[in-house]
């Protein structure tokens, strides 16, 4: 009697396992044909991005055009549904107003389900819940879960969506590199097993009904390509954290012959992808499905209500640039000869804020990066006096390097030091001046008696230097040496991660992208101070000498 109740158990356990599994054909007909508009990462770019090329700007991008380009399309083919692929806000913008003016001008636009990216857990989830209290749309992460019992039931795992009589089952993938990249918080959990967690949404959606699935994704290129060859059931992936747009669509095939199309449409709004899923007997039709990215520009016309909101907000930020963020206890130098010439005071602080913000090893930055060539008086720090710190709104890269890597990089980081009249420095033969390293994590000491490194205008090495002479990295509380065999990661600017200022070494490493700019690492840092406050000094982790 147990043996047969044993057998019974595990029948009745396969038949629950093969229920939850996709079936491919779908619940109703046999041909199912589905438009789809695509935004992606649009970081809270709701006016055009104005862009300098010899001497003439340039417009494109921006919701306010997107979403003219969106009712265009929509009025030609009204059963269109509309998707975003998360990152929909960031910096400034998303920290000043908590979401209202890009939720609002997504749902205007006609927007139905969005994917909760990175830059929306910028700030934290009570931050996040206040923006999305401030919309209707459909909010997924499929494979998030939450404490807060707000978040939880105001984030959807999936959606069910009609495109004419078509049921069109949507789901959204988180990055598994989350809590690296953003600040979610403990009551924030994340199923880091993707395959299993979409092959149980796949069929869930199945079952609710839905003729066809979508995965909106926030994995890399090649992780979508994995993702579609272990999985079948889903007809599209779109998005990504890739930042860049597909003008080709990729079929990954999968299981049983399955195929899955994989698309991007970059970010700021500068494209919206146009998709047309044929689907037959359940499966996509590679005759019959087509993707194109429709360029964003001024000549698309003005959205009228998202106009209104990008216009508002707009001059409600351009106010809250003067607002304080911080208070420096005393001045910060930021010319251009102490950020490139030695141990920085301020270029301690921003390198510190980086690997602080992003738990690596080390902090660097190149002298060229901190800009104002001015001293920064004592007293209240606004946005604008940050902006004019960091102008360019890098985002950091995180990169993983060997140590005898980073003696190298700190060789052609010494070889941009001039070292008195004898040197004859020769800027087209060694790394300028801006390529000199502050840094965060490491203790170096140089001899400018050393010969420079010599770099040619391409990045080609001409002669390896020798003037480091000493290097630690920090290890816990202690300082140890820097061990050339051991691998470490490095949290810098993305121009340095690509080999800028001639410091090529960098892009022999392993980079992993995030979303987050240099300025929001270094506000974040500033804000998580005890009172906001900040006192620069030097602490010898640089050392020159002339012996």
């Amino acid at each position: 009697m147990r043996y047969g109740k044993k057998i019974l158990s595990s029948a009745l356990l396969l038949s629950a396992v093969l229920f939850l599994l996709p079936d491919p054909a779908p619940a109703g007909g046999a041909t199912a044909r589905v438009p789809v508009l695509f935004l992606g990462d649009l970081h809270s770019q709701l006016l055009p991005v104005s862009l300098k090329a010899n001497k003439t700007t340039v417009l494109f991008g921006g919701l306010m055009h997107g979403a003219a380009v969106l009712a265009r399309e929509r009025a030609a083919e009204p059963s269109s549904l509309i998707l975003q692929g998360g990152d929909a806000v960031s910096g400034i913008m998303w920290l000043h107003f908590a979401g209202k003016p890009e939720f609002s001008a997504l749902e205007a636009a006609g927007v139905q389900a969005f994917l909760l990216g990175n830059h929306e857990f910028n700030y934290g989830p009570d931050h996040l819940k206040k923006g999305l209290g401030r919309t209707s749309m459909a909010a997924l992460a499929s494979n998030l879960y939450f404490d807060d019992p707000d978040l939880a039931e105001r984030v959807s795992r999936c959606v069910i969506l009609e495109s004419g009589k078509v049921k069109v089952g949507v789901f959204g993938i988180a990055s598994p590199n989350l809590f690296a990249q953003a600040s979610p918080g403990p009551g924030v959990h994340l199923n880091r097993n993707i395959r299993t967690m979409s092959l149980r949404m796949a069929g869930e959606l199945r079952e609710k009904g839905a003729e066809v699935v979508i995965a909106l994704s926030r994995l890399s290129r090649e992780e979508n390509k994995h993702l579609a060859e272990s999985v079948e059931g889903i007809h599209a992936i779109l998005g990504g954290s890739s930042h860049e747009e597909s003008p080709e669509p990729l079929f990954v095939r999968g299981p049983n012959g399955w195929e899955t199309l994989l698309a991007e449409s970059g970010a700021y709004g500068a494209f919206v992808g146009k998709l047309t899923l044929d689907v037959r007997n359940g499966r996509i039709s590679r005759q019959g499905t087509t993707w194109s990215l429709l360029r964003v520009t001024p000549e698309a016309g003005s959205h009228q209500e998202v106009e209104r909101i990008a216009r508002t907000f707009e001059e409600r930020l351009n106010e809250a640039l003067i607002s304080t963020v911080g208070i420096f206890e005393n001045y910060a130098d930021g010319r251009a000869l102490t950020v490139r010439s030695g141990e920085s005071p301020l270029g301690n602080f921003i390198t510190d804020a980086l690997r602080w913000r992003f738990r690596t090893d080390i902090g660097m930055i190149n002298g060229g990066g901190i800009r104002g060539d001015r001293i920064f008086p004592a007293g209240n720090v606004s946005w604008k006096t940050l902006l004019e710190i960091l102008p360019y709104n890098n985002p950091i890269h995180i990169v993983t390097l060997k140590g005898s890597q980073i003696r190298q990089i700190l060789e052609l980081s010494a070889g941009a030091l001039k070292g008195g009249p004898d040197d004859h420095y020769d800027p087209n033969n060694r790394p300028h001046t801006g390529a000199f390293l502050q840094l965060s994590g490491l203790r170096v000491e140089y001899s400018l008696r050393g010969i420079p490194s010599l770099v040619d205008t391409t990045g080609r090495l001409l002669r390896w230097g020798n003037r480091l002479r000493s290097v630690a990295v920090l290890s816990g509380e202690e300082w140890v040496p820097l061990e050339d065999g051991r691998e470490y990661t490095v949290a810098v600017n993305s121009w340095t991660a690509g080999g800028g200022d001639r410091l090529f070494v960098f892009a022999e490493g392993t980079a992993e992208k995030t979303d987050i700019r240099d300025i929001d690492a270094v506000a974040e840092y500033l804000m998580s101070r005890k009172n906001t406050r900040v006192r620069f000094q030097r602490d010898g982790r640089i050392k020159i000498s002339d012996f």
